[in-house]
């Protein structure tokens, strides 16, 4: 009896062992479900504050490009450029110049300096980028041959150029082929062989018909298109690296059906980019090296990044500073394309080629695409400063995907009226999985 006691004893034990063991996975099972539930709350949480906030700062942006506008429709007072120039002390004070430049958009403009703040535990970044600087691909669909076909040149241009002198560089036999790939689906659209991305807005499930592309990044279901073409990086160098989407647009030719007044609403129609704010591929891509020497554009690029002399009658001010600690220079800006006569090189172009040459241009925009990046800031930030060297090393911090992010795009016409400026949403709410790197002109280093 003693030793069957001790065996009962034993096997209680055991038993008592293995419940145990039971009710602690049981246990650990339910907290780490628990934790993960309350980590998806959280996210949950974090993405609806950042939604929120991002759509606030949208609002926002819209009535800063509405009331950029309502300054271009009164051609009275100074605009962004002129309130730029008047504050430092560098500007007409008003008359016949001042009023010119109500009808210029550029990088003086308030909606062009990139923006940074905050709500609550959340950075929020802004840049705007107007779409007047690239070059619409539709052009290759001209009706006459001849002008399709040097939108196409236009296109392998600007494609060989937009990535040139980093180890990204597309070369010009992909970038024809690129353009090719381009205009051939854009004319073939409807043809069942060729690729369909899944939930492509612009396809019309009932008609099973698609339309124009709503955007350059359709493209990338083709050959020889890829996810890097789309995505902007740094190099092994440092050398900033653009998405092709940066160069290239199809949003500059915007319509409605409706007139106001004697005109269409729109000013180009998607032919000419605008000189102010092109980046140096796209001017340069505009025109074959045979009509016109590529160092001009060098020496266009030289002249809108040339400090604005100060007027000797008027006090010079201290210069605001952007979101990098950087000066915010005031630079000169062309008010009209009668001013490009003004460059360094301008009186070597012969008459012809420089009609055409402005044929291409402008020096407003209609269209914008706004990026708005939230990003969560974390609890080791808020107690210790975050001190950057150069604007790289900040972008590489905030693109490091240590913290928790959210970058989201609109597009909008800015359609300026004889009596209303309407911003209409040509794109809405298009989520990113990272946010642009703006172009500059100049490296921070290069500058003068």
């Amino acid at each position: 009896m003693l030793f069957r006691s001790q065996g009962e004893r034993g096997a209680v034990l055991l038993l008592s062992f293995l419940v145990l063991m039971v009710i602690i996975a049981i246990v650990y099972q339910l907290n780490r479900v628990t934790a993960i539930d309350q980590q998806v709350a959280n996210r949950d949480f974090t993405s609806t504050n950042m939604d929120l906030a991002i759509e606030s700062a949208m609002l926002e942006v819209f009535e800063q490009l509405r009331s950029d506008g309502e300054l271009r429709q009164d051609g009275g007072g100074d605009d962004g450029a002129a309130a730029a120039a008047g504050a430092a002390g560098m500007g007409p004070e008003g008359g016949e110049e001042g009023d010119n430049a109500d009808a210029s958009d550029s990088f003086m403009d308030e909606w062009a300096q990139q923006a940074a703040t905050s709500f609550n535990d959340l950075e929020l970044r802004i840049l705007i980028v107007d779409e007047d600087r690239k070059y619409n691909i539709l052009n290759m669909l001209a009706e006459d041959p001849d002008e399709a076909q040097e939108a196409f040149d236009r296109v392998v241009r600007i494609l060989d150029l937009c990535r040139e002198g980093t180890e990204l560089d597309i070369h010009e036999a992909d970038a024809h082929d690129m353009a090719r790939i381009m205009r051939d689906h854009l004319l073939e659209r409807d043809n069942s062989f060729l690729p369909r991305p899944g939930g492509l807005l612009s396809f019309d499930e009932e008609n099973r018909s698609r339309g124009m592309p709503l955007s350059i990044r359709e493209f990338i279901v083709l050959e020889p298109f890829i996810e890097d073409h789309y995505r902007d990086s740094f190099d092994s160098d440092g050398n900033r690296v653009h998405a092709i989407d940066a160069f290239l647009t199809m949003y500059t030719s915007p319509t409605t059906g409706e007139s106001e007044g004697p005109g269409p609403p729109t000013s180009s129609g998607g032919y000419s980019v605008n000189v102010n704010t092109a980046p140096r591929a796209v001017l340069t891509g505009l025109m074959s090296y045979g009509e016109l020497n590529p160092s001009f554009w060098e020496d266009v690029l030289y002249y809108r990044n040339r400090e604005e002399e100060a007027d000797p009658g008027q006090e010079v001010l201290e210069p605001n500073l952007d979101e990098f600690g950087g000066k915010i220079l005031v630079t000169q800006i062309f008010d009209d394309l009668e001013e490009l006569s003004e460059v360094r090189g301008y009186e070597m172009i012969t008459p012809e080629s420089a009609e055409r040459m402005k044929s291409l241009l402008r020096v407003d925009s209609d269209v914008f695409s706004i990026y708005i990046t939230a990003r969560r800031v974390t609890l080791s930030e808020r107690h210790q400063s975050q001190d950057f060297a150069t604007r790289q090393e900040q972008e590489l911090y905030e693109r490091s995907g240590a913290h928790m992010t959210r970058t989201v795009r609109c597009v909008v016409w800015r359609r300026i009226g004889d009596e209303n400026v309407d911003i209409i949403p040509l794109l809405r709410w298009e989520v990113l999985d990272q946010s642009p790197l703006p172009i500059l002109d100049y490296p921070d280093e290069a500058r003068w």
